[in-house]
């Protein structure tokens, strides 16, 4: 490390040691000036631009901050640790995507599809991890909560999980999830209070809703929740479109219904792509006229519900 330019005392810290300026530079290498430096902590640039902040413990912002440009954080245990009482930790107050693609601009980034980041360790890591803790007594909090507007013809997701296996030598994961929500009474003298108007304990619910006067395409479907299957390698095990399990209580029933309007016209709708198709059969069912039943399978024994046309 060598030292060129003129060494200026600018004053004192609360520790007695000299806060010294260089008028001139510091060559950590090549291109790096140094611009201030004050026991272990060294501000210096270069010639790309780049303003960098070295310190042996961290860097404390104790008031308001901005800048333009990009904050690089070199490795460290905790890169940013925000300590203090906020509105807004972060706030983003415009955006203005400058690429396209799913690997386009974006608010916050962790990698890309084709290049994301990796690990190899054999705890349970992850991407974000959010923990928090309410003593509230009215109202509720949301753990995570997005809002999509359009006004235009272009799609919006609300929230998107793509969970994929690669390649793999050796025997694959033993559980792969795209989605996984709990609610949970975590206690022996937890409680759910009643009186609500919705249902109390769910695990996850969806809703689809509109405003009088709005209006969906003759050629379009709308439902609450849409299960698909498109398994094409082999399937050795079991296959299911939902898969039901209970334990603890015996449940009242699988499917509860409760209607504010005018119920639902048919329990199944089999549309023209799937009339003839499984389950719908066409033999006839022993004891009946009827020439069409659903297989139902009962802890391996297949039963048929018979049908008649009305």
């Amino acid at each position: 490390m060598s030292f060129r330019g003129q060494l200026i005392k600018a004053g004192i810290d609360s520790n007695g040691t000299d806060i010294e300026i260089f008028d001139g530079s510091l060559t950590l290498n090549e291109d790096n000036k140094l611009i201030f430096r004050d026991s272990g902590c060294y501000i210096y640039s270069n010639a790309d631009g780049y303003l960098t902040i070295e310190a042996d413990t961290g860097l404390i912002i104790a008031a308001a901050f901005s800048f333009t440009g990009t904050l690089t954080v070199g490795t460290a245990v905790t890169g940013i640790d925000f300590t203090g009482d906020f509105t807004n930790t972060i706030k983003f107050s415009s955006y203005t995507p400058d690429s396209d693609g799913s690997s386009g601009a974006a608010l916050l980034r962790a990698g890309t599809y084709t290049v994301p980041l990796t690990e190899s360790t054999n705890y349970q890591g992850g991407i974000f991890r959010m923990y928090l803790e309410t003593s509230g007594v009215s109202s509720y909090n949301k753990g995570a909560f997005i809002c999509l507007k359009t006004t235009g013809a272009k799609g919006i997701h609300g929230v998107c999980s793509l969970v994929e296996v690669l390649a793999q030598a050796v025997a694959g994961p033993t559980s792969v999830y795209a989605g996984q929500f709990v609610a949970h009474l975590n206690s022996a003298t937890a409680k759910i209070a009643s009186g609500g108007g919705l249902p109390e304990l769910v695990g996850i619910w969806t809703k689809i809703t509109s405003e009088v006067g709005s209006t969906i395409a003759a050629s379009t479907r709308a439902c609450a929740l849409w299960v698909d299957n498109q398994l094409n390698g082999t399937v050795s095990g079991e296959e299911y479109g939902i898969f039901a399990t209970c334990g603890g209580s015996k449940v009242d029933a699988f499917i509860g219904f409760e209607t504010t309007s005018s119920g639902w016209t048919n329990l199944f709708y089999f549309d023209e792509t799937a009339y003839d198709q499984d389950p719908v059969g066409t033999a006839t069912v022993s004891g009946g006229t009827a020439d069409k039943y659903l297989k139902v399978s009962l802890n391996g024994t297949a039963y048929g519900i018979q049908l008649y046309a009305i």
